[in-house]
């Protein structure tokens, strides 16, 4: 009986090991990743660091539903903290950041960032509070198109010789006698060449897929 019983203790002895082993290893983990996370982005501090220390960037509304337009590109967005905010800012390759314009001194915090050359890029949005704490990055996709398509028309013969091209891809030639109203004849990728004859027409174009469009071409007689 007596054998029993010390038995049932040492095991209870050595669960109760367990659990106290388990728990420091869990929290020394927990600790060193969130140190981690927070020093990559922005090398704040070596106290320890809680979870809800962190500042959250809470929603980005990309205007362009990250596809490719050929508009601007504007990005709204939302961040919280259980301390004042004090800086929003955004990177291409999460080393260089910069300051989103704003007046930041809040716990919660809205910005708008607008984009308006042609670009591909990934942008990452991190914002900063007053303890020198930063969020982890949100990320969105930034896809603009504003280059017109290249275009050149020559005569040989009867015939033209349409050459055209685009940084991304083409979508259609267009034909007018007026400039104000035009056909279309669909094409497809980067460049292209066309020998045509023309039937009254005396206008070309040529059009994106994202809708840019070139210079007009008139054709002498």
């Amino acid at each position: 009986m007596k054998k029993d019983k010390r038995n049932i203790l040492i095991l209870v002895i050595m669960v109760v090991l367990v659990v106290i082993i388990s728990y420091f290893i869990f929290k020394i983990g927990l600790t060193d990743r969130l140190k981690a996370s927070v020093q990559s982005l922005s090398a704040v501090t070596n106290d320890e660091v809680n979870a809800s220390d962190l500042p959250i960037i809470n929603n980005v509304i990309n205007s362009s539903g990250e596809t490719l337009v050929n508009t601007d590109v504007a990005l709204i967005i939302d961040a919280s903290s259980n301390y004042n905010i004090t800086n929003l800012e955004y990177s291409v390759d999460l080393k260089s950041w910069k300051k989103i314009k704003g007046d930041f001194n809040d716990k919660e915090v809205s910005a708008k960032l607008v984009f308006s050359k042609t670009m591909n890029e990934t942008i990452y949005i991190r914002a900063t509070n007053d303890h020198g704490y930063s969020s982890y990055a949100y990320a969105t996709k930034v896809m603009i198109d504003k280059e017109e398509p290249s275009l050149k028309v020559t005569k040989s013969s009867s015939d033209i010789i349409i050459k055209a091209s685009d940084n991304d891809e083409l979508a259609s030639v267009q034909f007018s006698t007026d400039k104000l109203n035009w056909t279309d004849e669909e094409v497809s990728g980067e460049s292209i060449t066309l020998r045509k004859q023309l039937n009254g027409e005396k206008y070309i174009r040529v059009v994106d897929k994202v809708g840019n469009i070139s210079n007009i071409k008139e054709i002498d007689e």
